[in-house]
């Protein structure tokens, strides 16, 4: 019975062969578990990577997350989050930089938002494409290394490793796309600095809308305004010998801001331009190119910072051959002396008022009048709370800050507020619609040195209607119900 128990039982060879079979049949999964963590892994650690996308460089990358979001990382600002798709995975855009002299073309000529899509999304399109080939190779790559760690190595494997590591990161690409909605930013998260401007992703695409048809109207706005402008000289004639200066504030990135200037500046004579800040919203190198035209004004351009600006703005204006950045100095402009101090919060990107710092500012301002030497005739500051308890001191204050144009005489002294020139810029859109583009021009004569006639100018949208007023400054003392009752026009 020997041979026969020998002929039965299975035989070493055989025990080995069965053996490597269940071997072999348990690693196939193993390798096909590792290759889709390792091919996961891979992408999470060296998928991010940088793309040059019209004058910005955009740092791209994706992570695994319980809930599919993007996020939009702008440094030093914070984050704008919103739940976008529904694949686990999270994907995160990062503003690494600005190239100011590539996008300047792009920011400049922008008319509306159709047309700020279509110079963008080509290079966006292109972008997006390299980096989806880069997550698919690094899944390829990464899924063959986790084969190629797996019990049992065979060539075939890791081949089917790369396989399936292309086909887990396609599948989930491909659920992102087809389950994506860009319209979930209307509904966003925002943190850091950006949490205190929510408004500003919808708003800003409603305002280029408006911009471009606003530009168009520019020139019959100019020339009706010319037009009712001569009316006025004649029943109210003021000294051709006066100095015209412009009175802007507030532009708020409008670019139809500075082609209403330029056009005030050519029509109506005008000697000097003073700015009281908040050229910007948040100061940034892109905002600080949409106001570049104002480098070709054919005059002086006195600017004080408002509290949206920030040093890369003054920079910017600095560096512009006709603009005269003040902050705590005087300078003569035709013989007219003009004081300027910077907001206090212009050398942050917090754009929330210091009332602390502007009331130091206030007793800075105090001290420099007071210094017994002859004092400017116009004091320029762009909070008008940095200029309280200074009537007397100064016979004109030029402020901004607050969007609402208003003319004050307090004992002689003549406090301008020049509104908005900019009708608030973006933010009219957070407040309310219809807020006017305002400006002054103050009438100074020549050989006195005094302040004859303030000409305020108000024009609502694009629908071109304009208010224009004259008020006339009468002798060194006038009360506030004598300003103000002199004729206006209105269109």
């Amino acid at each position: 019975m020997h041979w026969l128990n020998r002929n039965i039982s299975p035989s070493v060879g055989e025990l080995m062969q069965e053996k490597t079979r269940k071997n072999a049949a348990t690693s196939w999964p193993i390798a096909l578990i590792l290759a889709v963590i390792a091919s996961i892994l891979l992408i999470v650690l060296f998928g991010y990577s940088s793309y040059d996308v019209d004058g910005f460089r955009l740092g791209l990358g994706v992570s695994p997350s319980l809930n599919g979001k993007t996020e939009l990382c702008i440094p030093p600002f914070g984050e704008i989050t919103a739940s976008t798709h529904k694949t686990p995975v999270k994907l995160r855009v990062v503003l690494e930089r600005i190239y100011p002299n590539e996008i300047s073309q792009v920011a400049i000529g922008v008319n509306d938002q159709k047309e700020l899509v279509r110079k963008v999304e080509a290079e966006a399109k292109k972008a997006i494409k390299q980096f989806i080939f880069r997550l698919l190779v690094l899944a390829a790559v990464g899924g063959a290394a986790g084969a190629a760690i797996s019990p049992r190595k065979r060539g075939y494997k890791v081949l089917a490793g790369a396989l399936v590591g292309v086909i887990c990161a396609g599948t989930i690409i491909a659920g992102t796309y087809i389950s994506y909605d860009v319209y979930a930013f209307k509904q966003p998260r925002y943190s850091g600095a950006l949490s205190a401007a929510p408004w500003a992703t919808e708003a800003l695409a409603k305002r280029l809308s408006d911009i471009k048809t606003f530009r168009k109207e520019i020139k019959d706005i100019a020339g009706n305004v010319g037009h009712f402008y001569s009316k006025i000289d004649s029943w109210h004639p003021i000294k051709k010998s006066t100095i015209k200066i412009l009175h802007v504030s507030d532009i708020h990135n409008n670019p139809a801001a500075v082609d209403l200037i330029r056009r005030v500046v050519e029509d109506f004579d005008i000697d000097v331009i003073v700015d009281t800040g908040d050229i910007t919203d948040f100061g940034t190198p892109l905002e600080t190119k949409l106001i570049e035209g104002l480098s070709s004004l054919p005059i002086p351009y006195v600017y004080v910072a408002g509290n949206h600006d920030s040093s890369e703005t003054v920079s910017l204006m600095k560096k512009m051959k006709n603009v005269i950045v003040l902050d705590g100095k005087e300078i003569d402009i035709k013989g007219i002396k003009i004081l300027g101090f910077s907001d206090p919060s212009s050398g942050t990107y917090d754009v929330r008022a210091d009332t602390k710092a502007i009331d130091a500012l206030n007793k800075t301002v105090r001290k420099m009048l007071l210094g017994g030497q002859e004092g400017p005739l116009i004091l320029a500051v762009h909070n008008p709370r940095a200029a309280n308890g200074l009537i007397g001191k100064v016979p004109i204050i030029l402020v901004g800050h607050t969007h609402k144009a208003r003319l004050i005489d307090k004992g002689g002294c003549i406090i301008d507020n020049a509104g908005t020139t900019g009708a608030a810029g973006i933010r009219t859109f957070k407040t309310q619609e219809g807020v006017p583009y305002t400006l002054s021009i103050l009438q100074i004569d020549r050989s006195q040195k005094r302040l004859v006639a303030v000409d305020s100018l108000e024009v609502v949208g694009a629908e071109q209607e304009f208010r224009l007023q004259r008020d006339l400054i009468k002798g060194k003392t006038v009360s506030e119900t004598e300003l103000g009752n002199v004729k206006n026009l209105e269109w």
